[in-house]
């Protein structure tokens, strides 16, 4: 289970550096010695992002081919939303996060609320 949202990272950053839409086969054969995985988890990971609203498919002959339907800001921020909703107290992890920021970072969070 904790590799899933591995597995989906990778597989969303091969098809944001494809920069164009990809089959679960040449996504198979661009993953990386500590990412080999067999053609059908790699496939079903994509239909389940598909499914999430993350990824396109059109029609490539007799497969599929997918590309990403957000960019990689959008999908981090999704999936920071659901980490919080999943921490059950999102103030305190919100301020465990907070914790960990570089004063930098904290600036642009600060101007990121005050543009809201």
């Amino acid at each position: 289970m904790a590799k899933k949202p591995v597995l989906e990272m990778k597989i969303m950053d091969i098809l944001w550096d494809a920069g164009t839409g990809l089959t679960p086969g040449e996504v198979r054969d661009r993953m990386g010695v500590e990412h080999q995985v067999a053609y059908t988890t790699v496939m079903t990971v994509m239909v389940r992002l598909l499914k999430k609203g993350r990824l396109a498919r059109t029609r490539r002959g007799r497969a599929y081919s997918y590309e990403p339907a957000e960019n990689r800001a959008e999908y981090v921020a999704r999936r920071m939303e659901e980490l919080l909703h999943a921490a059950g107290d999102r103030s305190t992890a919100l301020a465990r996060f907070l914790e960990n920021l570089s004063a930098s970072e904290r600036h642009d969070v600060r101007r990121a609320l005050d543009e809201q």
